[in-house]
C-alpha cells in the first residue's frame, strides 16, 4: 500500500521520519473537519485546554494496471495472484491495521480502512473520528503531561492566531505516536507487507497534514468573542448553529494555510 508516500520510504522503522515529513509537506490526500464549539473557544481564550473532535478521510485512487504492475504486495506478486484476490489480500492487512490501531489508542479514537476496485482504479481509504487538544501556546506548553498522552493539538498563538502545527511548542509533543509505531513494529516482526500496511495506516493520524482542513464553529448565541476568516469578521452570536472556514483546501497554496483569528469581544 502507498496511500501517503511523502517522498520518505515507508518502512516501521522510519515511520516517525515519514510523519514529521508528512506534517512539514502537507501532503497527504485527505480532508479533515475539526469542530469547535462556543463554549469550548471561551475556555481556551480563559487559558483552559480543551479536547475537539476530529475527522479525517484519506482516499487515494491508483489506476488498476499501474497497481498491479508496481504491486503494493510482494507477497501476492509471489503468488501471481488476480487483481480481485490481490485486492482482497491488501484489503485484509489494511482492515487489521486499523483495528489494531483502534485498540492501541484506547480512548474512543475508531480508525477504519480498506483497499476496493471503483471502475478502472484501485482505491485505499482511511477515515479516524478522534479529538485533539485545543489551547493557548502558554496552556499547552503549560499541560505538557496531558500532550504527551494527546493524540494532537491545535495551539492558539499570542496574535490569537490558529496554528495547525503547533510552532510555538515544539517542546511539547504527543508520544502517542512513538509508543504505537514500536508496538506494531513488534506485532508484524517476519512480516514485511504487515509493516507496510501498520506503517501507512499510521499517517491518518497526521491530520494536520492533511491537503484540506475545515473549521466549524458551532455557536450558541452567548457571544463572548469574535473570529476573523480572509478579513470577514463575526462575532459568536452571529455565527447560528454553524460557521465553515477552510483554513487549508486541496487548491489552496499547500505552503501557507488560512489565518483565522479568534479574540475576545
Amino acid at each position: 500500500m502507498k496511500v501517503w508516500k511523502c517522498g520518505v520510504k515507508s518502512n516501521m522503522k522510519q515511520i516517525m521520519i515519514g510523519v514529521l515529513g508528512a506534517v512539514l509537506s502537507g501532503c497527504v490526500p485527505g480532508e479533515a473537519t475539526v469542530k469547535i464549539s462556543a463554549e469550548n473557544v471561551r475556555k481556551v481564550l480563559n487559558g483552559e485546554v480543551v479536547e475537539v473532535p476530529v475527522h479525517g478521510e484519506v482516499e487515494v485512487i491508483t489506476p488498476t494496471a499501474e497497481w498491479m504492475k508496481k504491486g503494493t504486495c510482494r507477497m501476492c506478486q509471489a503468488q501471481n495472484l488476480a487483481l480481485t484476490n490481490s485486492v482482497i489480500e491488501a484489503d485484509r492487512r489494511l482492515s487489521a491495521a486499523t483495528r489494531v490501531m483502534t485498540l492501541l489508542m484506547a480512548d474512543g479514537s475508531c480508525v477504519a480502512g480498506g483497499v476496493k476496485v471503483v471502475g478502472t482504479n484501485v482505491v485505499h481509504w482511511a477515515t479516524i473520528d478522534t479529538k485533539f487538544l485545543f489551547g493557548s501556546e502558554a496552556a499547552i506548553l503549560a499541560d505538557s503531561n496531558k500532550v504527551a498522552r494527546c493524540n494532537g493539538f491545535f495551539a492558539l498563538n499570542d496574535k490569537g492566531e490558529i496554528d495547525l502545527k503547533g510552532s510555538g511548542c515544539k517542546d511539547v509533543q504527543p508520544e502517542k505516536l512513538e509508543r504505537m509505531s514500536k508496538i506494531l513494529e513488534t506485532v508484524a516482526d517476519g512480516c514485511e507487507c504487515c509493516k507496510d500496511a501498520y506503517a501507512e495506516v499510521m499517517m491518518v493520524l497526521g491530520v494536520t497534514s492533511y491537503d484540506s482542513i475545515s473549521l466549524v464553529f458551532e455557536g450558541d448565541g452567548r457571544g463572548g468573542f469574535c473570529l476573523e476568516a480572509d478579513g470577514k469578521r463575526v462575532v459568536a452570536d452571529k455565527i447560528g448553529k454553524e460557521f465553515r472556514c477552510a483554513i487549508r483546501s486541496k487548491d489552496s497554496d499547500k505552503k501557507s494555510d488560512k489565518l483565522i483569528r479568534l479574540q475576545k469581544e
